[in-house]
């Protein structure tokens, strides 16, 4: 199977609280911190962020433009087929998609998902951790191919499914996609390490700051030394 490339997905008004994403934190804004995880795991040039033609995500492109990222402009109703047409002009055949609400993002997970996929050996396939959780809030991931996209945006007629790029393939609305789920032996769902709202922020940005490393484990150690543990109440 060809390699894998990857979907950021990031938008100024996706949190509860607008604008965090490109918000400054540790000296850098929080995308950056994202990205610089993600490019941990993936060539610079396979990880794709996705924004929309809004006038306040000009500012995550300008983001982009400074760090040399390729991005996508699309539709702001049409999550979906922004990630479907922005893997396509990349020429990717299988995508993880990732959204900007994950600044402490695990390469190592990302680099395992990729892994099992590729291993598995059937593109049609959907591993991810959403449906079945194990992970904390933050370190969502999901693979698939780009035809499989394709086919969801085809079928897709529920505003709320383009919304969400793989709500069907969650939900098995596709019978040639095989959900596989992406589990790890410790049971850490409870936790939350995502960026939505203030207090994520107020969190993540002390975090930010004392991390090191981009393993999980040192999150959860740094964050428990520290009393940054919270935990998920669902949102998001």
């Amino acid at each position: 199977m060809e390699p894998v490339g990857v979907i950021v997905r990031a938008c100024m008004r996706a949190s509860t609280d607008p604008g965090l994403v490109a918000m400054e934190v540790a000296g850098k804004t929080y995308l950056q911190h994202q990205l610089d995880r993600v490019h941990t795991a993936f060539d610079r040039l396979d990880c794709v962020v996705v924004t929309t033609e809004l006038q306040e995500n000009r500012s995550i492109i300008r983001i982009c433009e400074r760090l040399g990222v390729p991005f996508y402009v699309g539709d702001s109703h049409d999550a979906l087929g922004n990630c479907y047409k922005a893997a396509e002009q990349h020429a990717f055949k299988s995508v993880m998609l990732l959204d900007s609400g994950s600044p402490l993002i695990e390469p190592v997970l990302l680099v395992r998902m990729m892994s099992e996929y590729l291993r598995l050996g059937v593109p049609s396939n959907y591993v991810g951790n959403r449906i079945r959780r194990t992970y904390p809030a933050g370190m969502e991931a999901e693979i698939t191919s780009v035809d499989t996209l394709m086919e969801a945006y085809l079928m897709t007629s529920k505003f709320a499914d383009f919304a969400d790029p793989t709500a069907l393939l969650r939900r098995g609305e596709l019978p040639q996609c095989r959900r596989v789920d992406f589990v790890q032996a410790v049971d850490q769902s409870r936790w939350r390490f995502r960026l939505d709202t203030l207090a994520d922020h107020q969190r993540l940005s002390r975090l930010l700051g004392l991390v090191q490393k981009y393993s999980l484990q040192e999150v959860m150690t740094v964050a428990e030394a520290h009393g940054l543990l919270s935990e998920d109440d669902g949102s998001k």
